[in-house]
């Protein structure tokens, strides 16, 4: 297995590093261009290496043979100049168009014509490459659109494989054109001539093809036209304004303008032209070299000096071709660790030489060393170039600067070949090498003095129009060093950097090594600019009001040779996203979405952390002793989210520090985006108001209108899920009078908020009519979004308007870094103080001592009372090895497992084989079809008993309220009680103590190998959020016992496994176990075979009398329709003020209360045990379960999955929404079509969020997928709806289908440790812990629902609703829902059986009621002695008369009629008086 999971972790990091995953997804488009590249670079390769020997067959000189291929470089420029030029107005994709249809009339032209003037003209106007290389428009078409599909942090990846593909159809062309030719030569009647005309025609068919393939590119791939970016948006890297009053810049211009036509740069802004212009400068040397040394020139020197065959000759080339694939695959690798222009010069300086010193050996081998050395690095710098340039570029000039580029080196590549022509035709061949190479070599060194990340000055325009500042200015590759992400759930758990432990996640700069260089770049940025400012003007600043003018000149020239040191390490900081949670139930959605589709660090805090906020709620909360700005903590940050949340924008407890994003200073502001609640908090900012919907959207999805510019660029139809009950109101005409004059002027800023720009609007619900949707802010880097971008329901073009976001942000801080005002400055205690040594410790001792916020991951030790001296680590060999007196030693070191074939028996059958009736015992049982195979795939395949042995078994017990944890020995009585702040701590303990050191031989398929068997009620679940409840219960709010042995069912494959961890010397109770479990199985296989009829109805006589007594005392009571309607409709009050998108309310105090018969203890548990077999026949479930513990009965028939993990810790969670019960007239079209409802759907969908959200906090970004959405499920009562989301941790082998089980092949493989010093991972017990209470029971936001619902209730919910399973010693785990459940205790023969429905804004209250009645009634049915098939009945009169009639029949001596005793007893009980509970009654 070791070798394996290294094959694994070799595979994965190739795949990264090669860039494979990114190349994954890249899309269709991506694939068509690149595929488009490779057909074309196989076409010029192929005439490349014919060209010049093609003109020499024709007798044309030297000197004309190098003419020509200067006046076709010359040509290329004109046509290049032209396309690219006006590609985005023409169309991207009809530019490419045009240009393979040249390419096909210049090699038709080829083909047929021998004419130099004929051919020089095709060249010129069409397309022909005499390198080999590019030429024409379409690379700098082609790597703009792709700039415009890809992320920024996936396009080294994706231009990597661009430049491969292009040197594999260089390659390529190479082999098959010189094999083609000696091969054609070879036919009789085959000149050499016509040889190199039917590759030419072979290129004209490539042209073809290529123009095909164009046709089926997709709209995506043109530049945005549906309305025009902001000038904010489209600042390049250079900061500049055109001083006019508002210090904005008036819009470029389009596409569509005349000044574009007649002069091109103009479509490149000022700002931008340079930098344009220092890399033109380079490249004009790189490409004169190389103009000197095309490919066909480079053969033709070869075949002349070594007199190669023309297949030779092709081998040797294209060999050299194939090899320089090596170095261009890892191009993006050496890109992500040496940033872009040091990769690019490290490449390209080694290949300069190599070529320089070309002509010097005088034998082939020696020269061939050569030619393979520079072709392996030649091309490496391609890659990172084309990336560099995307980036230094807005969007919307990518094509124009891509294509002057393109030009320029194709123009300085014109006069090479003439030059070379003219030295080889006076016998000076090999001195155009030399200087080629020279040239070249000249290129790589002043682009490593221009662009190494140096820090130099440069005058550039304020940001407020007013004069020239002199400034330092970054060099343009800090926006290229970028590290690559990883998704690594141990590091979540651990340091919490991205679940929200803010310990770690608010270090300023990170305080690693990396966040302290760039703390201290920017603190060196500030003296150094106020040291400036003392020279020029007198002036001193807070840092140097105390230096001597001698100290400033020393630290003047300190800094500037630490800038130069320290350059790379400045540059390569990572980017990095705050995100202010608040308390949403969203938020990790929001941050895996972001983190897989920017490449950016994501760090959460809390909207309240205490670092920087006092709660006016509760003015008693301490603060740290050291206070800081939180203005000056946003400096490490490249940009913020704020992020959705309960609540209204107009409370400054619900937004918090959000309130501070708005009001920060110029010089301290970053982009933010508001998403729900922080779009809400962003408008109320700038003037807008706060109202209510008319019907509040939680959990729709609406198609969103928008212009298209700023964020949405791009966007195709968005859909767009929604929770939200409060919109935005700006005044605008559409939002008061439902009409504008024309479209247009939807998009306008009102008067009420003149610097809020709508971007987006909602009209999909007539009664709220304009909705907002998305704004943003005029002057400031502010966006914001009303809708929920993260949903599963949002169409992937929320992902796209993220990106979008990114990207806009992004050429923000560019403009930022290269303005005048220093951003980035270390810590102060204050603004106007100046910044100490102590004050800079004091802030990173400071940040390291953050407390943790909600829901983070549970603490490593917890806080003890001071009653204890009990730690986690030493209950564990407690429970495991014994104290060697009261508790017994059970070292699970070993597991025995034994199996055979399960037959016809049942998991009744082995129960009351082991006499779980009459004992305590854990029994999870899954429902069955009548062929004993699972309900449903997926779902049911186990069954688990577990044997509670008398007098032996241990157990854990926790009390919420006091916050007490107690072991009891086997006789259930009280070993140890000790108080503990965190339970679930000390159960974690226990189980990654138990972790056996034997496991069985050979597969096992048994999830269970023992372990703890329990529950945990609702009470326990709240804790995990700080939420406190009442005490008084009845009983533990945690109960989980020692099982050291157990049956296992397989009912996939039927079988049974017998098990036991109870030490060395337990064997052969497991061979006793499954002796007796073979001689059961035989006795079974002696009856009749399955019948799938149902079961002959029951004749009462035949029942037990003792539990016939005990049902006929039963009586329901329940609560009556207007107290529940009352409950809804609170409910609905609350979701309309914005405190909660969905609430699932319950009535904890439906009962059946019986009069239970004087027996004994054993016959009240056998009693238990039969009504726990009626309500599985009646009512099967995928997770029934049977609890008999302590003085607790549980009788469950859960539909639901709360959770569930296997060995390599892939977890799997069902949660239910949407219920319809089966009855009279009720066919499965209806229950579709109730499910199918906004309402059932909007249920289901919030859940499934919340679920992601949970899971996305464990197992992190792009771990958590969602199998299943929303698909109806039948069970025997009820139709649920139903979503299955799986979270597999990175390296997992795992199926991913519907069709396919959700277990691994083999169940005891489990996930390996990184090394033997680290803790076992317990992934899924983590999940299980931050995911309590189960989010189908509580609503969401979950925190929120929860506090709401406790005070409505009145009362503790107890075992419903909690979670009812087991923790494997393996390391797995399974829990179910507890609902559909009857619970009671030894004390009371009240049966309390929960029952409720999550409301929502759309939720009616009647339709609420019949629901919860339903559910109840599932469960209630057990104690009925009404079979289902009988009618319901009557009046109080007949049932009474039936009632007395049914007592004369049982007590008389003459033999009854059970067909009518059973109609007497129905009509009976169907009269039966019910109490109503009411609330206060």
């Amino acid at each position: 297995m070791a070798f394996k999971s290294n094959v694994i972790k070799v595979t994965r990091w190739l795949t990264d590093e090669l860039g494979l995953q990114t190349m994954q997804s890249a899309g269709k488009d991506v694939y068509i261009i690149i595929l488009s590249r490779y057909l074309r670079l196989f076409a010029y390769g192929a005439v490349a290496l014919i060209l010049a020997l093609y003109f020499e067959a024709q007798g044309f000189s030297d000197e004309r043979i190098g003419l020509f291929m200067t006046l076709t470089l010359l040509g290329d420029v004109i046509i290049s100049l032209f396309l690219t030029v006006v590609a985005d107005g023409l169309g991207r994709r009809t530019t490419l168009l045009l240009g393979a249809g040249m390419m096909t009339v210049s090699g038709t032209v080829f083909a047929t014509t021998s004419n130099y003037t004929a051919l020089l003209m095709a060249a010129i106007i069409g397309i022909i490459s005499p390198s080999g290389n590019e030429i024409g428009p379409f690379r700098a078409v082609e790597e703009s659109t792709l700039a415009h599909l890809v992320p920024e942090s996936q396009r080294p990846d994706v231009f990597t494989w661009y430049v491969v593909l292009a040197v594999l159809g260089t390659s390529t062309g190479l082999v098959v054109g010189g094999q083609a030719v000696d091969h054609l030569q070879s036919l009789d009647g085959w000149t050499e001539l016509d040889a190199f005309r039917a590759i030419f025609w072979i290129y004209a068919g490539v042209g073809c093809l290529k123009a095909i393939m164009t046709l089926f590119l997709s709209r995506r791939c043109e530049r945005s036209k549906m309305g025009e970016i902001v000038p904010d948006e489209r600042e390049p890297l250079l900061n500049g304004h055109n001083g006019s009053e508002n210090g904005l810049q008036p819009p470029l211009s389009t596409p569509g303008q005349p000044s574009r036509w007649i002069n091109p740069i103009s479509a490149i802004s000022k700002q931008s032209r340079w930098v344009l212009c220092k890399l033109c400068s380079l490249f004009f040397l790189d490409s004169l070299g190389s103009g000197m040394v095309p490919f066909s020139l480079v053969n033709f020197y070869m075949e002349r000096k070594f007199e190669l065959g023309k297949g030779q000759l092709g081998g040797m080339m294209s060999a050299t071709w194939f090899i320089s694939t090596i170095g261009n695959v890892f191009a993006s690798s050496v890109a992500k660790r040496l940033g872009l222009i040091k990769a690019m010069v490290a490449t390209h300086l080694p290949s300069s030489i190599f070529l320089a010193l070309l002509p010097v050996p005088s034998g082939l081998p020696l020269t061939i060393c050569l030619l393979v050395g520079r072709a392996v690095l030649n091309s490496m710098d391609q890659a990172p170039r084309s990336a560099f340039l995307s980036l230094v570029v807005l969007p919307e000039e990518r094509t124009a600067v891509m294509g002057v580029v393109n030009i320029l080196k194709t123009l300085s590549q014109s006069g090479g070949p003439w030059v070379t022509g003219v030295l080889a035709g006076h016998n000076h061949f090999w001195v155009a090498f030399v200087a080629a190479g020279s040239l070249k070599a000249a290129y790589d060194l002043l682009l490593l003095v221009f662009f190494a990340g140096k820090v130099h000055e440069r005058n550039e325009a304020t940001d407020d129009g007013g004069g020239d500042s002199d400034g330092p200015v970054v060099d343009v590759d800090v926006v290229s060093d970028v590290e690559s992400d990883r998704s690594d759930p141990e590091a979540r758990q651990e340091d919490g950097a991205k679940s929200g432990d803010a310990a770690n996640s608010l270090a300023v700069s990170g305080f690693s090594a990396q966040r302290e260089t760039s703390a201290l770049s920017n603190f060196l940025a500030q003296f150094f600019l106020e040291s400036e400012q003392q020279s020029t003007t007198g002036q001193t600043g807070s840092l140097l009001h105390h230096c001597s003018p001698s100290v400033l000149w020393v630290s003047r020239i300190s800094l500037l040779l630490y800038a130069c040191i320290m350059a790379p390490a400045f540059l390569t900081r990572r980017a990095r996203i705050l995100f202010l949670d608040a308390h949403d139930s969203f938020s990790n959605n929001i941050v895996a979405q972001v983190e897989q589709s920017v490449d950016a660090e994501v760090v959460k805090i809390s909207i309240d952390d205490a670092l920087f906020w006092t709660s006016k709620k509760d003015p008693s909360k301490i603060k740290p002793m050291h206070s800081i700005n939180f203005a000056d903590f946003l400096k490490s940050f490249d940009a913020v989210i704020a992020g959705p949340g309960p609540g209204s924008a107009t409370h400054e407890n619900d937004v918090g520090l959000m309130n501070e994003l708005w009001n920060i200073e110029d010089a301290s502001m970053i982009p933010v985006l508001g998403i729900c609640l922080g779009f809400q908090s962003m408008c109320l900012a700038f003037g807008a108001s706060i109202a209510k919907l008319t019907e509040p959207r939680h959990g729709l999805v609406a198609e969103i209108l928008h212009k298209g510019g700023s964020i949405f660029s791009d966007v195709d139809q968005l859909l767009a899920t929604q929770y939200h009950s409060l919109q935005v109101d700006i005044g605008h005409r559409i939002q008061m009078e439902r009409s504008v004059k024309n479209p247009a002027e939807l998009w306008n800023p009102t008067g009420m908020c003149p610097q809020l720009e709508p971007l987006a609007w909602d009209f999909d619900n007539r009664h709220n009519g304009a909705v907002l949707m998305a704004v943003k802010h005029t002057q400031k880097p502010f966006w914001g979004v009303q809708f929920h971008p993260e949903s599963i329901c949002t169409n992937s073009e929320g992902t796209r308007l993220i990106q979008n976001w990114w990207e806009s942000a992004q050429a923000w801080n560019r403009k930022r870094a290269f303005s005048h005002i220093p951003r980035n400055i270390p810590l102060a205690a204050s603004q106007s103080g100046p910044m100490t040594i102590d004050g800079f410790r004091s802030c990173l001792q400071l940040h390291r001592s953050n407390p943790q916020i909600d829901n983070g991951p549970p603490k490593a030790h917890p806080k003890l009372d001071s009653r204890t001296c009990l730690v986690p680590e030493d209950l564990a060999p407690l429970i495991a090895h014994g104290d060697g007196g009261t508790l017994p030693d059970l070292p699970p070191d070993i597991v025995h497992c034994a199996t055979t074939g399960s037959g016809r028996l049942t998991v009744a059958d082995v129960c009351e084989l082991f006499d779980i009736p009459q004992n305590e015992a854990i029994v999870l049982e899954s429902g069955l079809q009548s062929d004993l195979l699972p309900m449903k795939v997926g779902t049911g395949r186990y069954s688990i008993v577990g044997l509670i042995i008398p007098g032996e078994t241990l157990r854990l017990h926790y009390y919420a309220a006091p916050h007490i944890m107690e072991l009891r020995t086997g006789k259930d009585e009280m070993y140890l009680q000790f108080s503990v702040t965190d339970p679930w701590e000390y159960i974690k303990a226990t189980i990654q103590h138990m972790k056996p050191s034997q496991i069985p031989t050979g597969p096992t398929f048994a999830p269970f190998w023992g372990g703890l068997m329990g529950y945990a009620s609702y009470e326990a679940g709240l804790q995990t959020f700080g939420i406190e409840t009442p005490v008084g219960a009845p009983f533990p709010d945690i109960c989980f016992a020692y099982i050291t042995r157990s049956i296992v069912f397989d009912h996939q494959l039927k079988k049974i496994y017998a098990q036991s961890i109870r030490g060395p010397n337990d064997q052969p109770w497991v061979e006793d176990a499954l002796e007796k479990i073979y001689a059961a199985v035989g006795r079974k296989s002696q009856f009749s075979t399955p019948n799938p009829t149902p079961m002959p109805k029951l004749n009462p006589f035949e029942e037990d009398a003792v539990l016939t007594q005990y049902l006929m005392s039963t009586k329901e009571v329940v609560i009556n329709r207007e107290a529940y309607s009352e409950r809804v409709a609170q409910c609905q009050h609350i979701i309309a003020e914005g405190d909660s998108y969905e609430l699932c309310h319950t009535s904890a105090a439906l009962e059946v209360q019986a009069h239970m018969p004087s027996i004994s203890k054993s016959a009240r548990n056998e009693l238990s045990w039969k009504l726990y077999k009626r309500l599985t026949q009646r009512n099967p479930a995928p997770f029934s379960a049977y609890l008999r513990i302590h003085n607790v009965h549980v009788l469950s028939s859960s539909p639901e999955r709360y959770i569930s993990w296997d060995r390599t810790q892939s977890a799997q969670c069902r949660p239910i929404k949407g219920t319809v019960r089966k009855g009279p007239g009720v066919t499965r079209a209806d229950a579709l079509a109730i499910l199918s409802s906004s309402k059932e759907r909007a249920e289901n969908l919030m859940i499934v969020d919340l679920v992601r959200h949970q899971l996305h906090g464990v197992y992190g970004s792009g771990n958590v997928h969602v199998r299943q959405l929303m698909e109806v499920e039948e069970y025997e009562t009820l139709w649920q709806l139903v979503s299955v989301i799986d979270a597999i941790p990175p390296g997992v082998p795992k199926a991913r289908t519907p069709d396919q089980w959700e277990e691994p092949a083999d169940y005891i493989s489990a996930r390996k440790k990184k090394s033997d010093d680290e803790p076992e991972e317990m992934l899924g017990f983590n999940a299980f812990v931050q995911s309590l209470p189960p989010g189908s029971m509580t609503g969401a936001p979950k925190k929120r629902s929860c506090e709401i619902l406790l005070p409505m209730e009145k009362q503790r919910r107890g075992i419903y609703s909690g979670v009812l399973g087991y923790f494997d010693v393996g390391g797995a785990g399974d829990f179910s829902v507890v609902i559909r459940t009857a619970v009671k205790t030894d004390q009371l023969d009240r049966w309390r059986i929960g029952a409720g429905g999550a409301i929502t804004s759309q939720s009616v209250a009647s339709a609420e009621y019949d629901e919860m009645r339903g559910k109840f009634a599932s469960t209630a049915s057990l104690f009925s002695l009404r079979p289902h098939h009988l009618a319901q009945v009557t009046t109080p009169s007949t049932a009474a008369k039936a009632h007395q009639r049914a007592l004369e029949m049982m007590v008389g001596e003459a033999l009854p009629d059970p067909e009518e005793l059973l109609r007497l007893l129905g009509v009976a009980e169907e009269g039966v008086e019910r109490r109503v509970w009411e609330d206060g009654g």
